[in-house]
């Protein structure tokens, strides 16, 4: 949890502004999980969608308990509702989140970011879909791009198209198909042939032609 320290400025601090008992990390340890799940959902309620100080101050809040957050389900409905902020340090507490401990955050992490639909979150979704180590990461960050519709994201989602794994294949051509506007069923080959940038080619007698066959073939029964 230590990496999100970076999101909060140093002049963030409690007084006349502070909101509920965020602003006393004393009183929060009192407070149970489903407490502090219910109280944090109540702030998403606040949110204008607006770039606003009041905004920025709530997020602000969320940002710190993130932070001395004990429980990753709390974290995760921290991450929720800070999605639902949309000022500069809401983006930056979803970023370091990608590095939570808990895999549960990170693949939350991945969602808000598909939510919020900005380009600039697609570096960090194409780290987490290249390098990590658990799979529904990854599958959650090819899924993220899905609501990210740029040519940006269909050419980091040739990673996903080229892996071996055929889970994170289909994922990756469900992902195409929403922000795309061409059609190619689930031939993978076309599919990595246009993230890269090139017109797709017939595929060749024999080749591989559906992600989907690769799924059934692997199924236990």
């Amino acid at each position: 949890m230590a990496v999100l320290a970076f999101a909060v400025s140093s002049g963030c601090q409690s007084g006349p502004g502070a909101i509920g008992w965020f602003a006393d990390r004393e009183n929060s340890s009192y407070r149970t999980a489903t407490m502090r799940i219910d109280a944090i959902q109540e702030f998403a309620t606040r949110s204008t969608h607006a770039d606003t100080p009041e905004q920025r101050e709530i997020a602000n809040q969320l940002a710190r308990q993130i932070q001395v957050e004990p429980d990753p389900l709390v974290r995760e409905a921290i991450v929720r509702s800070i999605a639902e902020f949309r000022v500069p340090l809401a983006a930056q507490v979803l970023e370091a989140g990608l590095r939570d401990d808990d895999p549960s955050v990170r693949r939350q992490c991945c969602a808000a970011m598909g939510r919020r639909g900005e380009v600039s979150a697609i570096p960090e979704l194409a780290r987490v879909m290249k390098s990590e180590s658990d799979i529904d990461v990854r599958l959650a960050a090819v899924e993220a791009f899905g609501a990210i519709k740029s040519p940006e994201s269909i050419a980091a989602l040739a990673t996903a198209l080229e892996d071996n794994d055929p889970a994170m294949q289909y994922a990756g051509v469900r992902s195409m198909q929403a922000i795309s506007d061409r059609d190619f069923g689930g031939n993978v080959t076309s599919w990595l042939q246009y993230a890269k940038g090139a017109e797709p080619t017939p595929s060749a007698e024999g080749a591989e032609i559906s992600v989907a066959g690769r799924l059934r073939d692997l199924a236990p029964f």
